[in-house]
């Protein structure tokens, strides 16, 4: 599961408020609140891209509220992962120019920003039309915490060692939330296009699908510039930061399942594949997460990682040293799409 919550189950406190009478407005609603005209025009030239979703075709009369509950709560989450992008962009923007990196790289940069706005709109306005009857306890939006530790202040007095250390900073928050996250959560949305039976889900998977592909190919292009100027520590520091991204990715996306319970079995990604012949509005179930993560690993980021200069066989054979942190105050890191189960 992710660094979200588990979702309420049915009969539980969560549940219950959930039918009570709303009376403040649920801040996944204040996140697309409408603001001013001018702002609203800003934000629509910027973020919005044709084909948008048409959110108001949604039929919420052909599906079971059970159905567009379980498919709300993992866009939501989504929502709340790329709302998390936003803020972790930001700061790699941030160390970056601090660090005085290359302008083509802070410029690249500011599109991901941008991007992961749309990725937060699209998500939380498809969880809010699916499930116009959850309250403000479903909606509830968390504050956003990077997976990794502040980056390093500058110190004037030694201000070439303290920009080693920001792009040492700079390069293991790339490789966890583009060359990891990014990179995964690219076949995950092509799975979910696959697989949604609804044209509202297909639509807004295939415009955060056309950002992912750049992202992840963002990710190993600034590594390729950052690498070659760090130090043989930030060096030892991005491997070490690998093998940890590794373990959290495999535990936040695969739930339970390992790759060992795979061997043997094919998963097939593929519409209507429900035995009860149920629509699906954009989910994806725990054995398809798995096996996804464990192909994409193989297939794409492991050969990436050995032409940037890392050892990803090596940090896959040491994930086990980093246990799951007993502390929340930082989550795991963990693939966009990825939802609690």
């Amino acid at each position: 599961m992710s660094d979200l919550e588990k979702e309420p189950a049915n009969g539980s406190v969560g549940a219950a408020r959930e039918h009570a009478t709303k009376e403040t407005v649920a801040d996944a609603r204040r996140i697309v609140a409408a603001t001013t005209k001018k702002l609203a025009s800003m934000h629509k030239n910027q973020v919005h891209r044709d084909p948008w979703p048409d959110f108001e075709a949604f039929e919420v009369a052909r599906y079971p509220v059970a159905l567009r509950r379980a498919a709300a709560w993992q866009w939501i989450s989504r929502a709340q992962a790329e709302h998390g992008s936003v803020h972790q962009f930001s700061a790699v923007t941030h160390a970056l120019t601090e660090a005085r990196a290359p302008m083509e790289l802070l410029g690249a940069l500011a599109r991901l920003i941008t991007d992961e706005v749309r990725h937060v709109e699209v998500c939380a306005r498809i969880a809010l039309t699916m499930y116009p009857e959850g309250n403000d306890a479903f909606f509830q939006w968390r504050t956003p915490r990077a997976p990794w530790s502040d980056a390093p202040r500058i110190d004037p007095n030694d201000r070439e060692a303290s920009e080693l250390r920001l792009r040492g900073w700079a390069s293991r928050a790339i490789l966890t939330a583009c060359a990891l996250g990014e990179t995964l959560s690219e076949p995950m949305l092509e799975a979910l296009v696959v697989v949604s039976t609804d044209p509202l889900p297909r639509a807004c998977s295939e415009q955060i699908l056309k950002d992912e592909r750049f992202h992840g190919r963002f990710g190993f292009e600034a590594l390729a510039v950052l690498v070659p100027a760090l130090d043989e520590t930030e060096k030892n520091a991005l491997q070490e930061q690998l093998g940890r991204a590794l373990a959290g990715f495999e535990r936040t996306t695969c739930g339970k399942t390992r790759v060992e319970d795979l061997v043997g079995h094919e998963v097939e990604i593929a519409p209507s594949t429900d035995p009860e012949g149920r629509p699906n509005l954009g989910t994806l179930s725990e054995r398809e997460f798995a096996a996804i993560f464990y192909a994409t690993l193989e297939q794409r980021i492991f050969p990436e990682l050995e032409a940037v200069g890392l050892d990803p066989m090596r940090a896959w054979a040491e994930r086990g040293k980093y246990p799951a942190p007993a502390s929340k105050q930082r989550p795991e890191a963990s693939a966009e799409t990825r939802a609690a189960e």
